[in-house]
């Protein structure tokens, strides 16, 4: 006897076809999702270590006493080495530089525009200020943002190791120095909110740390004090 097997016809469903494809659109995003803040870290962490190494770079030429360029085809010694960090609204540029006029601590680095400008050492580093934000608070409270028009002075002198911190605001004009111990720089991205580090510059070393100096000196305090 001949036996007729009939081929089964059954296929997918649409709702199959869909649930499929959804998952697969799923997995596509979170894969995006995770390139795109990958690369976001690594810019940040890039920006984060320029603005490190460009502050070490200063206390580094203090501390050796490193002849540089002062211009006009002059070598020497300046009077400090200083970092100036400013904000054009668009750029948050920072450059090394060498100190030839006293007016610095007051207006920061002085430019072509100055009488006896200022000799800049190397290749300043610049960084979109539309998505990175940078700030510094000192232990004796004082803060200020390094907004559009803001800028912050660091000057080493290459005769004693500490660091003299500069703030200057634009709206009003106006200029204070950081007292007592430390100042906290903080770089963080506007693009994702958790995304911030802190770096710690001690005013009397002129040592620059990637630390939060509060949450060392905390957790150095005894659990219960005495009295």
């Amino acid at each position: 006897m001949i036996h007729w097997f009939k081929a089964s016809k059954k296929g997918f469903t649409l709702f199959e076809i869909l649930l499929v494809i959804t998952i697969m659109a799923i997995l596509a995003i979170a894969a995006l999702t995770s390139t795109v803040n990958t690369q976001k870290q690594f810019v940040f962490t890039n920006n984060y270590k320029e603005v490190f190494n460009k502050i070490r770079e200063a206390r580094t030429y203090a501390v050796t006493q490193k002849a540089v360029d002062l211009g006009a085809g002059r070598q020497g010694i300046p009077s400090a080495y200083g970092v100036y960090i400013s904000n054009n609204g668009t750029q948050i540029q920072v450059t090394v530089f060498a100190d030839l006029t006293s007016s610095t601590t007051q207006n920061g680095f002085d430019d072509a525009s100055a009488s006896a400008k200022d000799v800049t050492i190397g290749q300043s580093y610049s960084f979109d200020a539309t998505k990175y934000a940078l700030a510094v608070v000192g232990s004796d409270e004082q803060s200020l943002n390094i907004t559009n028009g803001n800028s912050l002075t660091l000057l080493y002198s290459p005769a004693e190791t500490r660091v003299v911190v500069t703030g200057h605001t634009d709206a009003p004009s106006s200029n204070f120095t950081f007292a007592d111990s430390y100042v906290t720089l903080t770089l963080s991205d506007s693009t994702i909110v958790s995304l911030s580090k802190k770096m710690t510059i001690f005013l009397q070393s002129g040592i620059i740390e990637a630390i939060d100096a509060d949450n060392l000196f905390q957790a150095k305090l005894p659990a219960n004090p005495q009295p």
